[in-house]
């Protein structure tokens, strides 16, 4: 009888320790986002932290954005598994029908309105399973989403220097155990901005990445100083990548349309245009035939793989240019001329099937695998990895669970 009861216990404890060892296991995540680093910026300058994260985590070959392939729409797309055209962040300027309200980057009382964020952001798992989640700048994060908001935020400064933004989250480590946050988000923007202003083959763009990695650097130490560096995972990705554009590859959009035609919401290299009531056809029409490089549908014929044809943010017409096109207004292009002789800068907001638009992601933590690279794969699955990290139910979303897995230990 004791000799059964000892074998029982000793099987007990077995399925015990597999049932534990099978089952996700709540973690903290840093999510960080490097704006506009493209899949391959790694190779263009040493960047010695981000190849350590590289070194003991996994890394894609590539991860390719949503359409349209811009900053809002797929920032929160990592963060809620769903494509824009479904989660309703068009574009980082839109217009919503029922309401007649327009939405840009800029409008600080739209930007922090639920109005505009549909889906349910990881940072409202996390905290409806009774974690806590903080922000360190991230779309979506400034509004009352279903209510709720990061328990720690910040509004979005783009002069705030990296090295406080690192400290920030680095102070979030600092407090006491039932405080801390175990879901946090950092984002960065300099290489997007060099990427726009220079494109992303000059020597400005290098320093930016160098700066950044700078900031990366900041953070792992940090981490290491506080003993955490083992056991927290980093998640460094990009909302896209970036692609040269010239003066010489220009659609000017309001030679074909006119105030009397529609009217133009987003533009370059996409094109958003809600047409006058009774002009669609005709307009549609003129647009197809405006210029060679631009490429135009109707909502509902846009290309499958953009999944856009749902949302009614996505405007009536809608397009995008060739890789390397812009789309302008003249008296845009006539004040961009005049005031720069810079011939080359860069864009994105291309086709996602376009390699330059293609993003980084680097994962490195007790979660992740350790020295492996995986094939190129959509932001969408990207929210469920993150989920499954940090152990909470994931919200219905466009990812598959399955690839999520596959960059997992």
């Amino acid at each position: 009888m004791k000799r059964s009861l000892v074998v029982l216990s000793a099987a007990a404890a077995l399925a015990v320790a597999l049932s534990a060892a099978q089952a996700p296991r709540a973690a903290t995540v840093v999510l960080v986002s490097l704006d506009g680093w493209r899949w391959d910026y790694h190779t263009k300058s040493s960047v010695p932290n981000l190849r350590s994260l590289m070194a003991r985590g996994v890394r894609a070959e590539g991860l390719i954005p949503s359409f349209p392939t811009k900053t809002f729409p797929n920032h929160y797309t990592l963060v809620t598994g769903l494509y824009p055209g479904h989660h309703g962040v068009v574009g980082n300027a839109m217009r919503d029908p029922r309401t007649g309200r327009f939405f840009s980057m800029g409008k600080r009382e739209e930007v922090s309105d639920a109005l505009w964020w549909g889906g349910d952001p990881i940072w409202n798992g996390v905290q409806r399973a009774g974690g806590r989640a903080a922000a360190m700048f991230w779309p979506g994060s400034e509004a009352p989403i279903g209510g709720t908001r990061p328990a720690f935020w910040e509004p979005f400064e783009h002069e705030r220097p990296n090295n406080d933004r690192v400290d920030r989250v680095l102070g979030w480590f600092d407090l006491p155990l039932g405080e801390r946050p175990v879901f946090i988000t950092l984002y960065i923007s300099d290489v997007d901005a060099a990427g726009h202003s220079f494109g992303p083959g000059s020597p400005e763009l290098t320093q930016a990445l160098e700066r950044v990695d700078a900031a990366l650097g900041r953070l792992l130490r940090g981490l290491e100083q506080r003993h955490l560096l083992e056991t927290v995972n980093i998640v460094v990705t990009a909302d896209h990548g970036m692609a040269e554009t010239s003066r010489q590859r220009v659609v000017v959009v309001d030679d074909v349309v006119k105030p009397a035609d529609g009217e133009i919401v987003d533009m370059n290299p996409t094109v958003a245009v809600w047409p006058r009531p009774g002009r669609e056809d005709a307009l549609y029409r003129k647009l197809v035939v405006a210029h060679p490089r631009l490429n135009i549908y109707r909502r509902t014929t846009t290309p499958e793989h953009w999944h856009f044809r749902d949302h009614e943010r996505v405007a009536p017409i809608v397009g995008v240019a060739d890789e390397g096109w812009s789309v302008m207004r003249r008296a845009s292009v006539v004040d961009a001329f005049a005031r720069s002789v810079r011939r080359v800068g860069g864009n994105h907001g291309y086709d996602p099937h376009v390699k330059s638009m293609q993003g980084l992601f680097v994962a490195a933590g007790p979660a992740f695998k350790v020295n492996a690279v995986v094939p190129p794969f959509e932001n969408v699955h990207v929210y469920n990895a993150l989920c499954f990290v940090l152990g909470i139910p994931p919200s219905p979303n466009d990812g598959d669970p399955a690839v999520g897995r596959t960059l997992l230990r």
